[in-house]
């Protein structure tokens, strides 16, 4: 029994991060792959490292973005966007968002990383 919940939470992360990758990126569930590349190469020229003078948050930023458009364009997985949902150091201090929750931690990390 228990192998077939490691399956459903295996189903659940990899769905929360195609949801990730699309917030991240901007496009709707339906989006084909023009638009999809459109959307990576904009977010990609927001964050890249060269225009966001060369710091270490410039280039995770990027590396995520490059995440976010791999994964549903050719259905790579990766480690680095999973890390980053699930990471959980330097929270607010001010208790802004419930970590308890799957979306609360979203907001949080969308809001460390992308605002």
């Amino acid at each position: 029994m228990k192998d077939n919940f490691d399956f459903k939470d295996r189903i659940n992360r990899d769905l929360a991060a195609q949801r990730v990758a699309r917030i991240l990126l901007g496009v709707p569930e339906n989006v084909d792959a023009e638009q999809l590349k459109n959307a990576y190469r904009k977010a990609a020229r927001e964050c890249h490292p060269d225009h966001n003078a060369n710091t270490e948050e410039a280039n995770r930023k990027f590396g995520l973005v490059k995440c976010a458009y791999e994964l549903p364009a050719f259905d790579t997985p990766c480690d680095t966007l999973l890390a980053e949902m699930d990471s959980e150091s330097g929270a607010g201090q001010d208790d802004k968002y419930n970590l308890d929750n799957p979306w609360g931690h979203f907001c949080w990390w969308r809001e460390r990383f992308f605002e």
